[in-house]
């Protein structure tokens, strides 16, 4: 029972039997209690007091009912904590975001301030006090130490005696800034490796690469992100990692079989980042060897996949044994000497297939210049900072090579076959197809088959060197599904329902009767008049086209025929010299 409780209690009681025995009097007070100026004061006060308690008692009584009927509260603690961790931006951690966090209730602070996994971090930037805070609530859990930015040479030596009182088996995590003068923390990082599992290294720019020494017994490694820096890339605990995220190395890049062996030792890898790795001490016969004799790399639940200006012998090693199915994001690409085009095989095509599907944009772009290429590239982004790796865009920005137009159309057709294999539509939204602005490189096949897996298309936009593709397109977009049995409306439906918006390029002409008239068809079947309706019963509605914007003499053409359309042709039609002006 509260002090407050227990004076409501007394005093209530004391006045009610009081009361009792006096009840004819003015007063439930006895007249014997009140012998005083000092007990008269008391007793008034009493009276005076309980309304006060009472309003605090209610209070309480309130948030109890509102706990109760609460979801939040009624979770379990484990659950609870995760989202209050998740509620932490990790990457500016300090305790007065904690303490802010912890204000919002009792509830809160005291969940907070009782589990060690909020106080792991010490931070050599943070103030003494608040490591020394944080280092108390957390006397025996796992530590995320950070030395990082520009420290002083004092608060550097405070950081390194704090951290000298944490024993070797609770080091976790390491996020570590080299610098020369931190030299004294790399010192004693190197004792404390048997334990960590988690290791994120970025030297300051311009500073020379050093190598950490990892003590080769110890645990196996979850997390590894290192720039600039390098590893003993043999060592055991090199295995069942689920990030390798590899930067800025010159010095020190692991060999070819060093990177494979840890490849094929981590089946549970998530993310595979290579950014401007580059080796030349990697001879052909090596990589023609691990080609041929090496078994395919199986890594199921890899998510991300970015080789960004890496050595074309890693990339041309490595990449073609990578078997997955589950890859979000897929980026191969470069500059200069370190520019990538991969061969149009299988393996690669089943690589891009998913980034394909959940890009929300495709752009497709035959570059004939140099060695000729089919540029697919959506807008996907990998973040480089660790804490922000839940915000990156899915995608793809690959570099395929044409050898020839009977290849590309198997590569065409593969592509399809592969994107037909997963079942569901993809998300993509807008198209944009760049084809040969050369004469020569005309009859080159059109990727007319990839835009039946977008029923979720509102915008295609293509250039074309002449108008050979419009007629296929114009086609397509006259082209009906049958109704599925799930269906809810029963009717036929288009293959492309949402696309309000066509815009085609073309720097020549070719046969424009038979373009106006393809154009005009597809108007009258897709938006006929309202007296000519009844054709398309069977077939549900689509979306009404907002913009069509084709060669100024296909609309000149256009506009001289009898088209029976709903659509009001002034306001839709446009052609593209004016949009160019």
């Amino acid at each position: 029972m509260s002090r407050e409780q227990e004076f409501i209690k007394t005093s209530i009681s004391s006045y009610s039997k009081l009361g009792s025995s006096h009840a004819s009097s003015d007063s439930i007070v006895d007249d014997d209690l009140l012998t005083s100026d000092t007990a008269k004061d008391n007793m008034i006060r009493i009276p005076e007091r309980i309304p006060d308690v009472l309003t605090t008692e209610a209070a309480k009584l309130k948030s109890r009912r509102n706990n109760d009927h609460s979801v939040i509260y009624r979770l379990p603690l484990e659950i609870f904590i995760e989202i209050l961790l998740l509620a932490i931006d990790w990457l500016s951690w300090d305790t007065e975001k904690l303490r802010t966090l912890a204000s919002v209730s009792t509830y809160w602070r005291d969940t907070i301030t009782s589990c060690n996994r909020f106080w792991s971090v010490i931070d050599v930037m943070a103030s003494e006090n608040a490591r020394r805070m944080a280092m108390k609530r957390n006397k025996n859990g796992p530590v995320d130490v950070w030395c990082w930015s520009r420290p002083g040479s004092e608060i550097m030596n405070a950081f390194v005696q704090d951290v000298k009182t944490v024993h070797s088996s609770r080091w976790r995590t390491i996020l570590y800034e080299y610098r020369p003068e931190t030299q004294a923390f790399l010192e004693h990082l190197r004792t404390k490796t048997p334990c960590l599992v988690d290791v994120l290294f970025s030297p300051v720019r311009d500073e020379p690469a050093v190598p950490l020494e990892l003590s080769p017994v110890g645990a196996h490694l979850r997390h590894v992100d290192v720039r600039g820096m390098y590893l003993p890339w043999q060592s055991p605990r090199l295995t069942n990692l689920s990030t390798l995220c590899l930067g800025h190395i010159y010095h020190g890049i692991p060999h070819l079989e060093d990177l494979y062996q840890i490849l094929s030792t981590s089946p549970r890898l998530e993310r595979l980042c290579l950014t401007k790795v580059n080796s030349l001490e990697i001879d052909q016969n090596s990589q023609e060897s691990l080609r041929a004799t090496s078994r395919p790399i199986l890594l199921p639940l890899l998510t991300v996949l970015a080789f960004d200006n890496v050595s074309k012998p890693i990339t041309h090693s490595i990449l073609p044994l990578i078997r997955t199915t589950s890859c979000k994001t897929a980026i191969v690409k470069g500059e200069g000497d370190f520019s990538v085009i991969l061969e149009p095989q299988e393996t690669n095509l089943e690589l891009i297939a998913q980034p394909i599907k959940v890009s929300e944009s495709l752009r497709l772009k035959l570059e004939t210049e140099g060695n000729p290429h089919v540029h697919i590239y959506s807008t996907p982004a990998v973040s480089s900072e660790w804490v922000y790796w839940a915000f990156d865009k899915p995608g793809v920005d690959i570099k395929l090579a044409v050898r020839s137009a009977d290849i590309l159309a198997r590569s065409w057709n593969q592509l399809t076959t592969v994107l037909q294999s997963y079942g569901e539509a993809s998300n993509i939204t807008k198209i944009e197809i760049e084809w040969p602005t050369d004469s020569s490189w005309q009859g080159v096949p059109f990727p007319v088959g990839l835009l039946e897996f977008c029923p979720a298309l509102t915008t295609l936009q293509v250039t074309d060197y002449s108008t050979t593709t419009l007629t296929p397109l114009v086609r397509l977009l006259r082209k009906t599904t049958p109704h599925n049995a799930d269906s809810k409306c029963g009717a036929d439906s288009w293959l492309l329902p949402k696309v309000n918006t066509f815009i085609f390029h073309a720097q020549t002409i070719h046969d424009l009767e038979k373009c106006a008239t393809g154009v005009k068809d597809f108007l009258e079947t897709r938006y006929p008049s309202q007296h000519d309706d009844n054709t398309n019963q069977n077939i549900a509605s689509s979306t009404p086209i907002k913009t069509l914007k084709l060669p100024s003499v296909i609309v000149a053409r256009l506009r001289t025929m009898d088209i029976s359309t709903c659509l009001k042709f002034d306001d839709v039609i446009q052609d593209t010299a004016t949009e160019n002006a």
